[in-house]
């Protein structure tokens, strides 16, 4: 075929591809078209020339990453995934309706060939981030001829205006992530209009100031785009960005340059139009003609030799012990078994200081555990593991500590595409109550299932001096609100430690570990249950003879102050309970639960420090929650807890005047 023929090919299939995006947008009557249009130059060269990928299996482990953190033109990612033969034309019909394989934004595990659920712009960037650092740790682990890969990441102008975005482009850049490369796809064009309305940024120099390679291109110049992607490939030492130049809906008969085409299906009058002019038949729905698809899927002999050649390398490699057991703790579900020394009762003991020796300890039977702290180890106790594992840096591509500065929602999001990317486990720590800069990482960690760990200290009011701008009030409900996500909040240094292993255990679903900067009592496990009795989310810490007057439940830093508060009521039989994972403990049996929590008539009481909206799953609503409802003070500890009535004490005096 000469080169004139097929530029030809390229151009019709590229029209092709622009009917099945109007027609899925328009037949869904919702949706992105514009976008979805500027994008596709760039996006059916690289799937169609570049992407290396097995055909037969989307989730083979060396195949290079596409992260589309623009979702919304998830219609020109299913387009592409059409191409390919992971979705069909039949797919594109039901885009955006119920239970299809193609809602209106992607999803993984939904969607073949999607690497991740990106939704709220931004956060595909520092995805896109996550999965390159994965693949060059793994790279350097392995060996390149196990693990070599590129990860592609598409973003537009809304995503860079995201800070996540741009606090990952800096991380990516400070680790000079050679194989990350980037397209911007600069339309200029927004829902609300122009960018240029709100936004004079030069992401050039934004781009180059944080140590990347940088191209400007014509998007829509095809030989252009491919000199490009070379280019970037050849750069080994910084991550790559090309910024397309683009026309919003290019190709339209008349809209083009509309930024009221980026949110819109387009009027049927012009989808009709541009057809016309792109040489389709406007009579003609979801055209897609055989020697497109011939002409697309040609190189996939090649591609399929690629990936035989691949499971050719790794069988001979797994012949090794030494490889195979280390590549089967990468690629497995298996948390590797090691013992911690448990911690003796009479001590007094902060359960952020547990953190440290179980992370180390893991870490070194764990040659793939990864993780790092946003510029908080001291106090998240973490400065050990890095000591231990070393830094990850460009002069260190076997380190597994990421020190991510104050950055903790890209940090969140980087920590996603770790997870999504396979192979490590990954943790991160900072104070509890900066998980509300995380918070939209973990929607989206817990909407894909990735067991992905974050460790928070200073879990309440305890924080003290700080005052109520560190001391955490609303946080801990706030994340039991969040569906898919495990928080374990255990009573002292011994649960800590099962909690972190509970954490580590999960294979779909991200948990919480939530500790605290205050010495905690270390309960004597000859008087109370073993500490393993947290598994259970939910269990009887200390009971009383016969039907209990008060149930009293608690969790964390409470737990003590419950069991002192039980000692104090000596004119009532007392039932304590400790919930240390209200996820865990409704997993239980209905019987087990009943067991534990005693008769619904009983008065049931909680104590957190924290607030009490949400305790009446479990009081009921005569219950009696006794909590923290507005902010926190600055001042020491123990006097905040006296301040707000947590105070063995002072719960006793509420306790009694309900009971009177």
């Amino acid at each position: 075929m000469s080169t004139d023929v097929a530029i030809d090919i390229d151009q019709y299939s590229i029209n092709i591809a622009k009917g099945l995006i109007m027609d899925t947008v328009r037949n869904a009557d919702s949706g992105h078209t514009g976008g979805a249009f500027s994008s596709l130059d760039y996006t059916y060269t690289l799937f169609k020339e570049f992407l290396k990928f097995d055909p037969d299996d989307p989730q083979w482990k060396d195949r290079d990453r596409f992260v589309l953190s623009a979702g919304h033109e998830s219609a020109l990612l299913y387009a592409m995934l059409t191409f390919i033969g992971w979705l069909d034309v039949e797919d594109l019909k039901k885009f955006r309706q119920l239970g299809s394989r193609t809602p209106g934004h992607p999803e993984r595990e939904i969607t073949p060939g999607v690497e991740a659920t990106t939704g709220p712009l931004g956060q595909g960037v520092g995805n896109a981030v996550g999965m390159a650092v994965s693949e060059c740790i793994l790279r350097h682990q392995f060996g390149e001829d196990v693990m070599n890969h590129y990860t592609y990441c598409l973003h537009g102008d809304g995503d860079i205006q995201e800070p996540v975005a741009q606090g990952a482009i800096a991380l990516a850049g400070h680790w000079g992530l050679g194989k990350l490369i980037n397209y911007y796809d600069a339309n200029n064009a927004q829902i609300s209009g122009k960018v240029t309305r709100s936004d004079s940024t030069d992401y050039v120099k934004l781009y180059k100031a944080n140590g990347w390679h940088v191209q400007e291109i014509d998007g829509h110049d095809l030989d252009a785009i491919r000199d490009a992607i070379r280019q970037a490939q050849m750069e080994i030492e910084k991550p790559s960005v090309i910024i397309g130049h683009t026309i919003m809906a290019q190709g339209c008969a008349t809209m083009e340059d509309d930024h009221n085409t980026h949110g819109a299906p387009l009027p049927p009058e012009e989808i009709a139009a541009t057809k016309e002019k792109l040489d389709l038949n406007p009579e003609d729905f979801f055209q897609f003609p055989s020697d497109v698809v011939e002409d697309f899927r040609k190189g996939f002999d090649f591609a399929r030799s690629e990936v035989a050649a691949w499971n050719l390398a790794l069988d001979t490699r797994m012949e090794d012990a030494d490889f195979s057991k280390k590549w089967n703790t990468a690629f497995g579900d298996t948390l590797p078994q090691f013992d911690v020394p448990a911690y003796e009762a009479g001590q007094k003991v902060a359960t952020r200081k547990v953190w440290g020796p179980f992370i180390e300890m893991l870490a070194d039977c764990h040659p793939t555990l990864v993780g790092g702290s946003a510029d908080l180890e001291p106090s998240n106790v973490t400065a050990g593991f890095a000591n231990l594992v070393g830094d990850f840096t460009q002069e260190n591509r076997l380190g597994r500590n990421f020190a991510y500065g104050v950055r903790e929602f890209p940090m969140g999001t980087i920590n996603n595409g770790i997870a999504l990317h396979g192979g490590l486990d990954v943790f991160g720590a900072t104070f509890f109550v900066f998980s509300d800069y995380e918070r939209p990482a973990i929607r989206l960690r817990a909407l894909q299932g990735l067991p992905v760990v974050s460790e928070y200290t200073h879990d309440s009011i305890f924080v003290g001096e700080d005052g109520p701008t560190h001391q955490p009030i609303e946080q801990l409900m706030a994340c039991r609100a969040i569906p898919n996500l495990l928080v374990l909040r255990p009573g002292d240094a011994n649960e800590a430690l099962v909690a972190s292993r509970i954490a580590f255990e999960q294979t779909s679903r991200p948990a919480l570990v939530l500790l605290t900067r205050q010495g905690l009592p270390v309960f004597d496990r000859n008087t109370y249950p073993p500490a393993e009795e947290i598994r259970k989310g939910g269990y009887v810490m200390q009971d009383c003879d016969g039907e209990a007057d008060v149930v009293i439940m608690s969790t964390g830093s409470e737990v003590w102050v419950a069991l002192e508060v039980a000692d104090l009521l000596v004119n009532c039989k007392v039932r304590v309970v400790n919930i240390g994972s209200w996820e865990l403990f409704d997993e239980q049996s209905e019987e087990y639960r009943q067991a534990v929590l005693g008769d619904d008539s009983t008065l049931r009481v909680s104590i957190e420090a924290g607030v009490t909206l949400g305790w009446e799953h479990y009081t009921g609503i005569n219950g009696l929650n006794i909590g923290i409802d507005s902010f926190g003070e600055s001042a020491p500890g123990g006097e905040v807890a006296n301040h707000f009535g947590i105070t063995p004490e002072k719960v006793v005096e509420k306790i009694q005047k309900r009971l009177n």
